[in-house]
C-alpha cells in the first residue's frame, strides 16, 4: 500500500501541532508529516524531500502562499495543494483555484472535512500513478487486442472500486483508446456496459 509524504507550512507553531496531533494522519496512510513556518524553507523542503500533499496557511511573512504554490506549479506540479486562512476573501479562494488547488478551508480548521479532502487527494494521486504506469505499459507494448484492453480495463475496475464514481472516459484514458470504442469492446466483450459492470463488481465485493 502506498505511503504518503504531507508538508504542513504555517508561520504559527500552535497551528502547526494542531494540525499534527489534531488529523489521524495514521488513518490516511501518512509516512511522513514535514513541517516548516516560511515559504523560503517550504520551497528548500520541498526541493529536498519527496512530498506529496502540501497543506499549507496563505498569510505567511517573507513570502505568502500564494506564491508558494505559484512556484509549487512552476516546480513541482506533481505535488497537490491544499490552502487555509484565517480570513474569508474571495480574492484569495479566486487564485486559489486558478492555481489549481485541490481544495481552500477557513480557520479554525475542521479536521474531520480536512481528513476528507486529504483522502480524497490521495485516491487522486494513486489513480494518477497508475494511469502513467499503464501508459508505460503501452508505449513499450505493440497495439494491443480489443480482449487484451478489455481485460485491462477489468484490472483497474478491480483495483479502484473504492474511488469514487469511475467514469468511462477515465478508463479510456488510461488505456489510450476513445471512450465511445472502449463501451463498444467492452459491451462486446462482456455483455455489460461499463457502469453496470462496475455496479455488478460492487454488489458482489458487499455481498
Amino acid at each position: 500500500m502506498k505511503k504518503f509524504n504531507i508538508l504542513l507550512t504555517d508561520d504559527e507553531e500552535p497551528a502547526l501541532l494542531g494540525l499534527e496531533e489534531g488529523v489521524n494522519w495514521e488513518k490516511l496512510d501518512v509516512e511522513k508529516i514535514y513541517k516548516c513556518h516560511s515559504k523560503d524553507t517550504a520551497v528548500r523542503m520541498l526541493k529536498t524531500y519527496p512530498i506529496d500533499i502540501l497543506i499549507t496557511d496563505i498569510e505567511m511573512p517573507n513570502g505568502n502562499g500564494i506564491e508558494l504554490i505559484r512556484w509549487l506549479r512552476e516546480n513541482k506540479p506533481g505535488v497537490k495543494a491544499v490552502f487555509y486562512t484565517g480570513h474569508a476573501e474571495f480574492a484569495y479562494a479566486q487564485e486559489a483555484l486558478r492555481l489549481g488547488v485541490e481544495d481552500y478551508l477557513l480557520k479554525p480548521i475542521p479536521y474531520d472535512e480536512l481528513e476528507e479532502i486529504i483522502s480524497r487527494i490521495e485516491k487522486k494521486i494513486i489513480l494518477e500513478e497508475k494511469s502513467v504506469d499503464f501508459s508505460e505499459l503501452a508505449e513499450d507494448s505493440a497495439v494491443e487486442s480489443p480482449e487484451s484492453i478489455v481485460d485491462t480495463v477489468k484490472k483497474l475496475i478491480a483495483e479502484n472500486l473504492s474511488v469514487g464514481n469511475l467514469q468511462r472516459d477515465e478508463l479510456a484514458a488510461m488505456v489510450h483508446v476513445s471512450s465511445g470504442y472502449l463501451g463498444r469492446i467492452f459491451k462486446k466483450e462482456t455483455g455489460l456496459a461499463i457502469s453496470d459492470y462496475i455496479v455488478k463488481k460492487r454488489i458482489a465485493v458487499a455481498k
